[in-house]
């Protein structure tokens, strides 16, 4: 009887198994469905404008009747247009430089406010930092005119310099608080043992727990770069000269309301948008995922 009872708790055991290996596969695959869903959602879009940007106008007007999704004579015309008949090099420029320098200044000036904040005990230093994401959390438009009056002031209306000025004071806040988290999870013993071997201070700032944070400096880094490359507001309103316009603002002018130069230009312009950030994407991607802070307490 004792052996009937083991038999049949085993087979028992064993069928609960197989049900919940069942319902786990089922979930899994639920998951990679939803997840591939997601991927064909956020791709599709650009995939159309990849092709729509090599085809010509005439194929693009004709796609209602046509019904043709891919070009029936693909060409680069678009592209060869796209430089000619507008500065598009010249804004591609522009957006480079403020993406650039605004990224380098967030991470420069964040990673030592972000530091300060998590190792000197200063009264108030909490409630500043707290702060710093209310000021981030502003929406832009209702800093648009206070901004506008006080470039005007200081002479740096319709300049890339108050318009990197800008950049960098919109987005600090936010660099300041991301790369706070990364630091507060950095051991504070690292520096302390840097420090007792002779280091200095920013030494062991600088050689010790910068490299601790590099996976939070280029997060934070992506994040500003990507915004600041398609920012459209700022750019749009305080600058004034095509020569100073930057991507966003100045494809804004291929538009109007009844009116498109080309859709095959437009398709090209917004490829040649997105491809600096795709590629950014993929060069930093190894560092994003490596692990921070292995083997720095070892023994």
């Amino acid at each position: 009887m004792t052996i009937s009872q083991d038999i049949l708790e085993t087979v028992n055991k064993k069928q609960s198994i197989d049900v919940a290996l069942i319902w786990k596969t089922i979930r899994r695959f639920i998951l990679y469905i939803l997840m591939i869903l997601a991927v064909l959602w956020s791709v599709l879009p650009l995939a159309w404008v990849l092709i729509s940007s090599l085809k010509p106008d005439t194929e693009t007007y004709a796609f209602a009747q046509d019904q043709n999704i891919l070009p029936q004579e693909p060409t680069f015309d678009n592209y060869q247009t796209l430089f000619k008949v507008t500065r598009f090099g010249l804004w591609l420029r522009n957006s480079t430089l403020m993406a650039t320098g605004t990224t380098l200044a967030v991470v420069f000036f964040g990673a030592m406010a972000a530091y300060s904040l998590t190792r000197f005990k200063i009264p108030g230093f909490e409630l500043f930092s707290r702060l710093t994401l209310i000021a981030y959390m502003m929406p832009p438009i209702i800093l648009i005119v206070p901004l506008f009056f006080l470039l005007f002031r200081l002479g740096l209306v319709n300049s890339l310099w108050g318009l990197f000025l800008v950049y960098t004071a919109t987005r600090l806040p936010f660099g300041i608080w991301l790369l706070r988290s990364y630091f507060i999870g950095i051991p504070q013993e690292l520096e302390d043992a840097a420090m007792v071997d002779g280091a200095t201070r920013f030494q062991a700032f600088y050689r010790v727990i910068l490299p601790q944070a590099l996976p939070g400096m280029i997060s934070t880094g992506i994040f500003v770069f990507s915004v600041t490359w398609h920012e459209f507001l700022f750019a749009s309103i305080l600058l004034f000269s095509p020569s100073k316009q930057t991507l966003s603002a100045g494809v804004a002018t291929f538009l109007s309301e009844d009116w498109i130069y080309s859709w095959g230009m437009l398709m090209a312009a917004g490829v040649m948008i997105s491809l600096p950030l795709v590629l950014f994407y993929m060069f930093l991607q190894r560092y994003l995922i490596a692990g921070w802070g292995g083997g720095g307490l070892k023994g």
